[in-house]
């Protein structure tokens, strides 16, 4: 495939006229095997300052160079074997010209929109040439391509720290005042917009980290790129939120555009966390509408679903950790569910309300849910621990008190959790929290899992750690109290 005369090369690029010193032809000696040559022929296309794109007789790309990478946004491994349209999308250009191309003929164009990656229009010259082999048959196509600038030239090559946001891709915020200015317009009408506020990308950073973080706004935004058009117009609008322009796109289409979205995203996760995307979408068709207005009607939209939708996401969430934490330890879960029903019980004792009992219950069922941020391994060792994996261990209350911060339904659970570590006498951790200064739930729970962690081994040992415990590490009121409950249940 690649071996093919260095003179077809030297003629594409003289005939843009752009100006570029080539190699000599004479410099490079055909007196080498096959391979060699056809290696050798691979590093020049590669080092070529102009893009050069080569496609096979079916139109699958074999090369990208780094310039032709630059441009369209994909690099040699992703583009590799797909079809050049799916990567080289030259926008109002017809017909495809590899089928002239593959019959011998040169095509040149001069007036070419190439839709990068990214959604980026940027006026091209383009030269196609056939491939030849050794025996001057026919192997595919060389493709070279390059920006125009100067007169005449109505967008300028984008520079990423100016238009495109660094992480994903997209046009940023700045540059959307400028693009909206391009395309509101009457000839771009109907001027449809979407809207979308990304859940769960400040739990995933605080929790996970911002590495995982990245990765769910890196999901979205090639959703969007699946899903919309070349012509269409997507933006970060800020750090978990989404905006397309949808040039001469009606109400119905719009509406096909945001359901294929949510469709492309329903059940995809990053690190547990579930992709949601509430989104909201509005359209201008005459020209006197104000078209802040209807992005104003679109967030609106936007953020009733996702009122209305935040209870599902949140629940959805927490049964996606609780259920990976279960899953990594079994022993885990059983004692969860034994501190759960157990705390209840203690709470009934103590004459707590209906309310709070809930309340315990679920403190409970969710105390040890930090641990899903430690090393599986971890886990399944046995106390005590070495002194790095205690350090690691300790980390769990903080974090199970900002996941479940995070959550509305869970929120006046997260101190409790976040204390019961802390002991009486003020020597446990997270903040070394003394006495009555440890919220009553977190000191409730100190009793029932130090009870239940021992239990399964030895029902007396456990009793004798909760009396001992009383004043140093647990609350001597409620250490009784609960001596007093295993009594009258025994």
């Amino acid at each position: 495939m690649y071996v093919v005369g260095f003179v077809s090369l030297l003629i594409v690029c003289s005939g843009l006229a752009l100006g570029i010193g080539w190699l000599e032809v004479k410099t490079i000696k055909l007196k080498e095997s096959r391979k060699q040559e056809r290696d050798a022929y691979r590093q020049i296309l590669l080092a070529i300052s102009d893009a050069v794109m080569i496609v096979n007789p079916q139109g699958q790309i074999e090369l990208l160079n780094g310039r032709a990478e630059k441009l369209t946004g994909y690099k040699q491994e992703e583009a590799k074997g797909r079809h050049y349209r799916g990567i080289y999308q030259l926008q109002h250009v017809k017909p495809d010209p590899l089928a002239a191309v593959l019959q011998g003929r040169t095509m040149n164009r001069n007036h070419g929109f190439l839709v990068a990656r990214s959604g980026r229009e940027i006026p091209v010259d383009e030269e196609m040439i056939p491939f030849r082999g050794l025996s001057g048959e026919v192997q595919g196509a060389i493709c070279v391509f390059r920006p125009k600038v100067g007169r005449g030239a109505k967008h300028v090559e984008p520079t990423q720290g100016s238009t495109l946001d660094a992480l994903t891709g997209l046009y940023n915020r700045a540059f959307f005042k400028e693009e909206l200015h391009r395309l509101d317009r009457p000839e771009h009408l109907p001027l449809s917009v979407i809207m979308g506020d990304l859940n769960g990308l400040k739990l995933t950073n605080d929790i996970f980290g911002h590495a995982k973080g990245d990765e769910l706004l890196i999901a979205v935004s090639e959703a969007f790129r699946d899903v919309c058009r070349p012509e269409d117009r997507i933006f970060r609008w800020g750090g978990d939120e989404f905006i397309v322009l949808l040039p001469r796109t009606g109400k119905e289409d719009v509406a096909l555009v945001r359901d294929r979205l949510e469709e492309t995203l329903k059940g995809r996760t990053i690190n547990m966390i579930p992709i949601n995307l509430p989104l909201g979408c509005a359209t201008k068709v005459e020209e006197k509408q104000d078209f802040q207005a209807v992005c104003q009607q679109a967030e609106e939209k936007m953020y009733w679903v996702k009122t209305t939708n935040r209870t599902c996401f949140e629940r959805e969430t927490l049964n996606a950790i609780t259920q990976e934490l279960y899953a990594r330890s079994a022993e885990e879960r059983e004692h969860a569910q034994r501190v759960s029903r157990l705390a209840e019980e203690f709470g009934r004792h103590l004459g707590l309300s209906s309310d709070e009992l809930r309340s315990l219950r679920l403190c409970g069922l969710l105390h040890d849910i930090g641990k899903i941020v430690l090393e599986p391994g971890l886990l399944l060792q046995a106390y005590p621990l070495e002194p790095e994996s205690e350090r690691e261990m300790k980390r769990h209350p903080l974090v199970g008190f900002r996941l479940l911060n995070l959550l509305e339904e869970t929120a006046d659970l997260a101190v409790a959790v976040l204390a019961h570590h802390e002991w009486w006498d003020g020597s446990g951790y997270p903040r070394g929290l003394k006495g009555e200064e440890i919220p009553y739930f977190a000191r409730i729970l100190a009793v029932v899992e130090t009870y239940d962690r021992v239990q399964e081994r030895n029902v007396d040992r456990a009793l004798a750690l909760i009396r001992e415990g009383a004043g140093s590490k647990f609350d001597p009121a409620l250490s009784a109290a609960f001596l007093t409950m295993m009594e009258q249940s025994a």
